[in-house]
């Protein structure tokens, strides 16, 4: 038996075990990484959800806004077939849409009247404020645009950026009819809530031009399919959506 016969076998067998070493630290790493960042992306929306609450705290009307966003949105998106990766990240963009009202001063967010001409101003910089809150946390890009898009109308006339139509987000598209048609429904420091049937009829009057067609289209087709989902805003409108 010669030298090489004798030496490759051994060489071939440690060359694998190192090889087959360093792949598993590499893999062992990739994982760890992953798992660390789930952590923390988890703590992360733990102390942004916390910043949520205390803003919606601010005043006891909006306590259960974002969380009733959040509900009539996704289920909405369901119906209009999202995957449950979209629908996660349009309930994540529900959840935090009205965070840039942390820099809204409280008189204006409680006021019994009218907003005048600055106060509104003022009010309409807020879902540009939580993009840019959230912009360092790259983990959200997407939901990041969902938020700084929900006050886009459909016919352009919308804030931040006056976008319209495809160009605004199916999900900020969704958001913006289920974030007006809670807050018809509640009532505001300076207006009393309307009824599901009023406030119906507004989301009519204002489709094609504030809001997307086909999303008030799956909107209404919801409420009359599932009116459970809506029973902490106005009335029961079990027969009222065509």
């Amino acid at each position: 038996m010669n030298f090489l016969s004798f030496i490759f076998p051994i060489l071939t067998f440690f060359t694998g075990v190192f090889v087959g070493y360093r792949i598993y630290k590499r893999e062992e790493k990739i994982k760890n990484k992953r798992v660390w960042n789930r952590f923390e992306r988890r703590n992360l929306m733990r102390t942004i959800n916390s910043l949520v609450s205390a803003i919606d705290f601010k005043d006891h009307l909006t306590k259960k806004h974002s969380d009733n966003v959040k509900q009539f949105a996704c289920a909405v998106a369901e119906v209009m077939g999202f995957s449950q990766a979209d629908i996660e990240m349009l309930k994540d963009a529900c959840q935090l849409h009205d965070l840039g009202k942390i820099g809204v001063h409280d008189y204006i967010l409680t006021k019994p009247d009218k907003l005048n001409e600055e106060e509104w101003k003022e009010v309409k910089l807020h879902s540009l404020a939580g993009a840019v809150i959230l912009k360092p946390f790259h983990f959200l890009d997407k939901v990041v645009k969902l938020i700084r898009q929900h006050h886009e109308r459909y016919d352009g006339q919308g804030y931040p950026d006056g976008i319209k139509e495809g160009n605004i987000s199916l999900g900020a598209r969704i958001m913006a009819v289920a974030d007006s048609f809670d807050a018809m429904t509640n009532k505001r420091p300076y207006r009393n809530a309307l009824s599901q049937e009023e406030a119906i009829e507004e989301l009519k009057k204002n489709s094609g031009t504030q809001f997307d067609p086909k999303v008030v289209e799956a909107f209404l087709k919801l409420l009359k399919i599932k009116p459970e989902l809506f029973k902490d805003s106005g009335e029961d409108v079990h027969e009222s959506a065509p």
